[in-house]
């Protein structure tokens, strides 16, 4: 073995110096074959991650470089708060992905809430055709069977109500406020769809979370898309309470870990009633965004087709159209579910009206809309040749002892600071309960010179002084009133004179 090597050696520098390169016994023989590289610095091998319950540090482990972090138990640890998994930030907006590879020193929040008792009292507030829904009103009526059942222990916020629904009805969950002065009531704080577990199941969709006027899911209305009878459990959290943007109201009130879940135990208990849905103008300055019904404002309904035709619009004013739901056998109204807003528009009226949500008018004038209600489309036309009848405003009425019909010192006159008010110059005396108060619109040079009316639909603020459940206005306060009437919204307004 020792001479084949020996033999080896010298045939290698031969080749080399054949080859023009530095002998073999040069020391520096190496230097021409070395590449030179940057230090990569030293590895690193490992990373911490660190679990939080807000600024506490919880647990930490180690964890190689690629590998991912283990998805910790806290629950041994924190046992004073209900555990609802972990999140990237510490605004708790995006759940963490335990299946990423840890590459640096990372940091875990968990969202956890304690046990408060909700002293709330929940009760259901919608639209539809179960008889529920329709007394609901969307909450103008709470009775004893809108109201949830408090079925809470001493460690869990527990809320369970049991509703028939149908195709199409609509419905959130709130704690009613009942003001005994205006003897009303008006929504707490809401738990809409937002809050709903599983709105699709075994690929059926049996409600959707949008529509009304909610301006996140949050408060949005649930819509039922499968009939039947449903249990509903509200479970709620008043300790992770919050206020959107900070604002003082009530139904503004948010909360991450309340749920609303439910079962469906069976086909609906009741008959779904005919019902007949009517559309009505309502605006910023047209009804104050008041929701008055009139000759004014109602869509007339023809096979299908809502019209409503001759509105005169400013092109600063913003409007839509809002629904209501009349049953047909007994003529009662409730607020309806549906609406007509810039998404309805056809292309052509995009070019005379602009908005997605509510709708402007390009410039002033009267307008007529149609709405096919089964294509949901409205089509908006300019009448650039209507002319409104000309007559004068009285006042009209049984108040103060006097008979019906027109008196010369009962007209309203037009305001000096705003030309589209007209305003009554003396007061009018009410000197009995139930006297009644309507608005001629009346001129005497014509065949038919009683042109309109307006009285009760026109009124957008309701007062104990007087009643507007009938077609006159009714006074239930003796005394008197200064009356004024604004000619572009049609809008009365009453003030009792202290």
């Amino acid at each position: 073995m020792k001479l084949k090597l020996f033999a080896f050696l010298p045939l290698v520098c031969v080749v080399a110096l054949t080859m023009g390169l530095t002998s073999c016994d040069d020391p520096s023989a190496t230097s021409m074959t070395t590449t030179t590289t940057s230090d990569p610095g030293p590895s690193v091998e490992s990373h911490t991650v660190t679990y939080y319950d807000g600024e506490e540090v919880l647990h930490t482990e180690t964890v190689s470089d690629g590998d991912v972090a283990p998805e910790w138990d806290p629950t041994t640890t924190v046992t004073d708060k209900e555990f609802f998994g972990w999140f990237g930030e510490p605004t708790l907006t995006h759940e963490y992905d335990f299946t990423l590879p840890v590459t640096d020193d990372l940091s875990i929040f968990g969202s956890f809430v304690g046990y408060q008792d909700d002293t709330r009292h929940w009760a259901l507030a919608g639209s539809g055709g179960t008889e529920l829904l329709r007394l609901s009103n969307w909450g103008k009526v709470f009775t004893d069977d809108h109201y949830m059942v408090d079925e809470s222990t001493s460690d869990a916020n527990i809320f369970t109500i049991e509703i028939n629904l149908f195709v199409g009805d609509q419905f959130q969950f709130t704690n009613p406020v009942y003001n005994e002065e205006t003897e009303s009531y008006s929504w707490g704080h809401q738990r809409g769809g937002g809050y709903l577990v599983e709105p699709t199941r075994d690929e059926v969709e049996y409600f959707s979370v949008g529509g009304g006027l909610g301006s996140d899911n949050y408060t949005a209305n649930i819509t039922a898309l499968v009939e039947g009878r449903y249990k509903f459990t509200l479970t709620t959290y008043p300790a992770g309470d919050f206020q959107k943007d900070d604002s003082p109201e009530t139904y503004n009130n948010r909360n991450y870990y309340d749920t609303l879940e439910w079962v469906r135990v069976g086909d609906s208990t009741e008959e779904q009633a005919e019902t007949v849905t009517k559309f009505y103008l309502k605006g910023e300055f047209i009804t104050s965004w008041a929701d008055l019904q009139n000759d004014h404002t109602l869509m007339v309904d023809t096979d299908g087709v809502h019209t409503l035709n001759n509105v005169y619009l400013k092109a600063s004013d913003q409007f839509m159209f809002a629904s209501i739901v009349v049953e047909s056998g007994t003529g009662t109204v409730s607020e309806g579910n549906e609406y007509i807003k810039g998404s309805n528009l056809t292309e052509a009226s995009k070019a005379l009206v602009s908005g997605e949500s509510n709708m402007k008018v390009n410039a002033d004038g009267y307008y007529n809309f149609s709405y096919d209600y089964e294509a949901k489309t409205l089509e908006v036309t300019k009448n650039d040749t209507y002319v409104p009848t000309a007559a004068s405003y009285y006042a009209d009425g049984d108040f103060g002892g006097r008979s019906w019909g027109i008196d010369e010192s009962l007209k309203l006159v037009q305001s000096s600071e705003d030309e589209e008010v007209y305003t009554l110059a003396n007061p009018i005396t009410v000197t009995e309960k139930g006297q009644q108060l309507g608005i001629q619109y009346y001129n005497a040079e014509l065949s038919s010179p009683y042109v309109d009316f307006f009285a009760s639909s026109y009124v957008a603020t309701e007062s104990d002084a007087y009643d507007l459940s009938a077609t006159n206005i009714s006074f239930s306060t003796v005394g008197s009133y200064n009356i004024s009437f604004n000619t572009y919204s049609h809008i009365i307004t009453i003030t009792l004179v202290e």
